[in-house]
Order: C-alpha cells, then structure tokens, then sequence
C-alpha cells in the first residue's frame, strides 16, 4: 500500500470520523430521533390508493430534485421542476442546462429507488459516491478540469472563506467515511441501530461538505447520499427527501449551521439538531397530508355506504353530488349543476326541483350541511371515527 497523506490532521482536525454521544447528543435530539423513526413507520405503513401514491411519490421526488439544485442556484420553480419530471417542459437551449441539472438529479433518485425495489445494497461505498458525482455533473456547464465523478486533484474553495479537504487526502477521506458509516450504527446495540444510522445519514452530508472531494457538484453529491442512507436507515423514499426541502427553505441557516461546524469547538451536535428538527417538522407536515388523503377515502367509502340505494339514477347523483361538493366551503345551490363534467351531466334535462329533492336526501342522511341557500359537505363528521383522546393543548382548568 502505497504513502497515504495525512495533511487533513492538521489543516481540518474537525474530519475526526468520532462522534461523542453522550457529549454531543442529548435528551431533546434522542427525542427527536424516536419521531424519525417513529413517523417513518407511520407513512411507510399507510395504505394509499395506488394512482394517489404514483401522485405523492413524484410530487416529492420533483421537491427533492427542486430543493437540492435550487440551493446551488438553479432558478426553475417548483411547478417547473415538477412539469419537468412529468416530462411535460421544454426550455429554450440557454436554459437547457437547468432542466439537465433536474434530469440528472431524477436519475440518480431511481437509480436509488430501483436499488430498493430490487433489495440491492444501500451500503456507502467510494465508487458509489463518485457515481453520485458523476451523474450530478453529467451534461451541464463544468470549469475546466474537473471531471466528474473523479476525485480532485486541486485545491477548493468553498464560498468566501472554506476551502476543502487537501486534495491529496480525499481519497483516503472517502474510504474513512464509508467504513465508519458502516460502524458507527452498531455500537449501542441493536435497539439503536435504526437511530444510529439516521444520525449517520446526517453526518455522511455534512463529512461530504466538509471533505469537498469533487472539484464541482459536492453539495448535490452529498445530499444524494444522504437520501441514499436515509432510506438504508429505513426511511420511506416518500420522505427522505424531505430534508433537502428543509434546507432549501432555510438556506441561509443551512450555509451558518456548516460554516459553524468547521470552526472550533466543531459543534457537530449543532449540525445534527438543525437537521433533526426540520427533518421532524417536515414529516409532521407529510403525516397531515397523508392522513388527510386518508380521510378523503374514508369520506368517499363513508358516502357510497350511506348512499345505498345502488345504481338508480338518483342515487348516483346524490353521491356525484355530495363527493364534488367543495370540501370546509360552501357552494350556492343553483351552481351545483356546474361543478363537475359529471354533475352536469346528471342534471342535463332536469329541474331545479330536482337537484333540491336530492339536496333534501342528503341533508336527512347527514351527509351536508345547510346555510342560505348553500351547502357543503359534512366531513368533519369523520372525526368521530378517531379514537378518543383528551386534548393537551390546554392547561388543566380546576
């Protein structure tokens, strides 16, 4: 084996591979953790009708790829970015390379995914994030002389004041990484691995950052790995991609809480709780989506069983009515005919009567609620199939 440098010792001492839990870890990031892991069975255990989870799936994978380019600059929004993965936008060729820069992120998101699909390996290895690299950097505008997916041979600055690992050490770096991510998780036993390798997950970016060992596209690598091992940490694809969302909606905190790491005392537990809280804040944000998604389904099963009368033409108009019926708002009666292809549909040729026979059928089924000539549909009457549990946003009254 030939001389391997070790000038990082002296010029980042912070690239240490150690991680003090007891000093660096506390109650309140335990906690948060025990949420992780905790909202992450929640989701991954919530059954979805499949067109519904064909829709989340790549609504978050469009947020993913929108959070992590738009960090390093990339102007495309949202709804472009998304439009983009639905393959549905074309820009012109100077805007070119911000759409191959989404392309590209999108790749290797599958590659990962169709890596899970078939039980591949998510293990860390040097060659892996290199591949990361490489298809970050594929196509787009590079500086001259760097290569993607090869390790530099130069020296890199990083914004105004942080430059990266010295070059001759990066190699030796990423090996370092990928062994001590392979470690880490196992040292508390194994009630603490899935927490452990969230915690490795998050750490695994921020040693990326720091190393910087590509001469362009770090951040994108690192957070691709990131998803990699988040989902390796079991994570559902569906919300690993939250974080990048998180630190793309808190940028500027994002460049000050990795700035701060590499100064002395090296607060990695700083890093650790930033990401941890946003990741958690995210996945609340995610469990109120898919339960309200949840509660959609519910509604409509709960409407065809109150509506029960088969497939007589009045019967399947009061279900058309009450499920297109704008939910939490009123709709004037008369505009009912108006709402859906399929209401119009069902009351071409009829009278007004008509529609008011069907709105008096509903409201003795319970199924709406009435106010001035308005109506909306009574959802919140599914609340009372939740289990009962007292409220704790409230002081005790005596």
């Amino acid at each position: 084996m030939g001389h391997v440098s070790r000038h990082h010792l002296e010029t980042h001492p912070w690239i240490s591979f150690k991680l003090d839990l007891e000093r660096q870890i506390d109650s309140r990031m335990w906690m948060l953790l025990g949420e992780v892991i905790s909202k992450s069975e929640h989701i991954a255990g919530a059954p979805l009708k499949p067109g519904l989870a064909e829709h989340l799936n790549e609504i978050y994978l469009s947020k993913g790829a929108h959070a992590t380019t738009w960090i390093e600059g990339n102007t495309l929004t949202e709804e472009e970015v998304l439009q983009r993965v639905q393959r549905k936008l074309d820009l012109p060729p100077s805007q070119e390379y911000l759409g191959q820069e989404i392309d590209n992120i999108v790749k290797a998101y599958n590659v990962i995914i169709d890596d899970i699909v078939h039980s591949r390996s998510l293990a860390l290895t040097p060659e892996r994030i290199a591949l990361f690299n490489q298809y970050v950097l594929e196509g787009v505008p590079i500086d001259e002389g760097v290569e993607p997916g090869r390790i530099r041979t130069k020296g890199v600055g990083v914004g105004t004041d942080y430059r990266g690992a010295p070059a001759e050490d990066c190699e030796h770096l990423l090996d370092q990484l990928c062994i001590w991510f392979d470690e880490f998780p196992n040292q508390l036993g194994e009630e603490y691995r899935q927490a452990l390798t969230v915690i490795a997950a998050l750490l695994a970016h921020l040693y990326i950052a720091w190393i910087h060992p590509f001469g362009d596209g770090n951040g994108r690598t690192a957070r691709l790995v990131e998803f990699q091992l988040l989902n390796h940490a079991g994570v559902p694809t569906l919300s690993a991609h939250l974080p990048s969302d998180y630190y793309m909606r808190t940028r500027t905190q994002y460049y000050r809480v990795l700035q701060q790491t590499s100064r002395p005392p090296y607060p990695v537990g700083k890093f650790l709780r930033y990401a941890l809280e946003g990741f958690v804040d995210e996945l609340r944000d995610q469990v109120k989506i898919i339960q309200a998604q949840q509660l959609d389904v519910s509604w409509v099963n709960f409407v065809h069983e109150m509506v029960s009368d088969g497939h007589t033409p009045a019967s399947v108009r009061q279900r058309y009515l009450v499920l297109d019926l704008l939910p939490y708002q009123f709709t004037q009666i008369s505009k009912i005919p108006e709402l859906s292809p399929r209401l119009a549909a069902a009351y071409a040729g009829k009278t007004r009567r008509t529609v008011s026979r069907d709105i008096n059928a509903l409201d003795e089924l319970g199924l709406i609620v009435r106010e001035r000539g308005a109506v909306r549909p009574f959802i919140e009457q599914m609340q009372a199939f939740l289990p009962l549990r007292a409220r704790t946003d409230e002081p005790d009254k005596e």
